[in-house]
């Protein structure tokens, strides 16, 4: 079976590959079909627009919700919280002070989740659209950055009471330990983006 890091080594690459041969093709297609409605990426208004488009081809919402569940990801594996979870479902003993930690936790998500639910549920609430829908509204806007933060806050709460996270630079180290396992797919996500991006240009498709 082969590992994560060869399958997303050769899916970078297959990503690679793709983006040249569009590249090829369209100046291929562009030159000798120019009737037709395809844009060479080889041409001064095609390499203008690779690279001045090429941040903004990257700024998307998805870029945020990644760097954002990473920061969530790596606290809770730092704090301990994911191992205590873990060995509390294979029904393994824990420690009296994460047993503790986990009944605070527990109590801390119901409000965080009764919060939430005020902010959203309640007549008029604040998370709503204009026109008192769920979805499309801020709520569905902010769902991913909802999750986040609350499995972040949950995750330094269970960290500091169980004593796994002591210190402030504990809870910093934490909440940037997730950078190195995010970091593959964010390879993945430069590569995706811009041959999505390629090709409604070459296609003249506005996306």
């Amino acid at each position: 079976m082969k590992s994560k890091e060869q399958i997303l080594a050769w899916t970078a690459f297959a990503f690679f590959v793709l983006q040249v041969f569009l590249v090829l093709m369209s100046w291929i297609v562009n030159s000798t079909m120019p009737t037709l409605p395809v844009r060479s990426l080889l041409s001064s208004e095609g390499i203008r627009w690779f690279l001045g488009n090429f941040v903004s081809n990257l700024s998307t919402p998805f870029l945020v919700w990644m760097l954002l569940l990473s920061v969530a990801w790596g606290e809770l594996k730092e704090s301990g919280m994911q191992k205590a979870l873990s060995m509390l479902f294979k029904k393994r003993k824990l420690m009296y002070r994460q047993r503790f930690a986990l009944w605070v936790v527990l109590l801390l998500l119901m409000v965080y989740v009764a919060f939430i639910g005020f902010l959203t549920c309640a007549p008029h609430a604040i998370l709503l659209s204009s026109t008192g829908d769920l979805f499309p509204s801020s709520f569905s806007a902010s769902i991913v950055p909802i999750i986040a933060f609350g499995i972040s806050f949950l995750s330094i709460s269970y960290g500091v009471i169980s004593g796994a996270q002591a210190k402030l630079t504990d809870i910093f180290r934490g909440l940037t330990a997730g950078g190195a396992s995010v970091l593959p797919f964010g390879l993945l996500y430069i590569l995706a983006a811009q041959l999505y991006f390629s090709l409604s240009f070459v296609l003249n498709i506005n996306m």
